[in-house]
């Protein structure tokens, strides 16, 4: 079997994470568009343009079923993609349900890109969500995600100044929880906690992607397990541009969570 991960950058490996513990033996196909990355200042027609040209490569590549695993994209492109699509497409928006069960007091703060804070499609999830324009507030983090991609010696570093002087005085003392509306942000929950401070819960959407893949997929998953993850993985990477260095770095993000590439070519084309 054969997944199509699609994400601006390596963000979305924190998605590839969470699909590889159910779904373990399958082979991974990542496509990272660096060549256009940050989508969340670029405009809707932009993104969509992009994500079908990454789609059209995942349909060559014979891939069983693609996920969207970059909020700003699914937000953008999924519902003209899933229109015409081949394969199933199962797209990633933030875990505000989870966030507003889990929390039934508060408010619940949203970080996420410009594009994804201003689509329709987060409109019409708060909308159908009980609290949810109520008690959700959006924050759009511009430049964070470019910073987490850099994954330069003082990445870490320049993302808490960031957390410190754009999403902590946006923080309110009745603030209970903050979704993640993008997948990059998943590589520095431990520093959103660490600004916003150790009793606030930090959710994102990526095990309910994956348990939706298995779903569309007809793969049973047991209800409130997360499995393991696996030491070993069938993973292929692609990058539209610096494939090489984008390729190391995300070999390095992997095996920091304890999942080793197989040895095979890093492109299936």
């Amino acid at each position: 079997m054969r997944i199509g991960i699609f994400d601006s950058g390596i963000g979305g490996l924190s998605t590839l994470l969470s699909c590889l513990r159910y779904l373990p033996d399958a082979h991974y196909l990542f496509y990272g568009d660096s060549a256009h990355a940050p989508y969340g200042d670029k405009s809707p027609a932009q993104v969509r343009e992009w994500t079908e040209a990454a789609y059209a490569w995942f349909i060559a590549a014979g891939v069983d079923a693609v996920v969207l695993a970059c909020n700003t994209a699914t937000s953008a492109a999924v519902a003209p993609l899933r229109e015409r699509a081949d394969v199933p497409i199962i797209g990633i928006e933030p875990a505000i349900k989870k966030a507003l069960e889990d929390h039934p007091q508060g408010e619940i703060l949203l970080l996420a890109t410009a594009v994804t804070v201003s689509g329709v499609k987060l409109q019409e999830l708060l909308g159908r969500l009980e609290g949810g324009p109520e008690r959700v507030r959006p924050l759009a983090c511009s430049g964070l995600a470019e910073i987490v991609e850099t994954q330069d010696a003082q990445w870490r570093e320049r993302a808490s100044r960031y957390l410190q002087a754009q999403v902590r005085p946006a923080q309110q003392q009745d603030t209970r929880a903050v979704v993640l509306g993008c997948t990059h942000y998943c590589w520095i929950d431990d520093l959103i906690r660490d600004v916003l401070g150790g009793d606030i819960a930090v959710v994102d959407g990526n095990d309910g992607v994956a348990r939706q893949l298995c779903h569309r997929l007809d793969i049973p998953t047991e209800t409130g397990v997360m499995p393991p993850l696996p030491g070993h993985a069938r993973i292929s990477l692609h990058f539209t541009s610096d494939n090489d260095v984008k390729s190391h770095l995300a070999r390095q993000l992997l095996a920091a969570s304890g999942v080793r590439m197989d040895s095979q070519p890093d492109s299936p084309l």
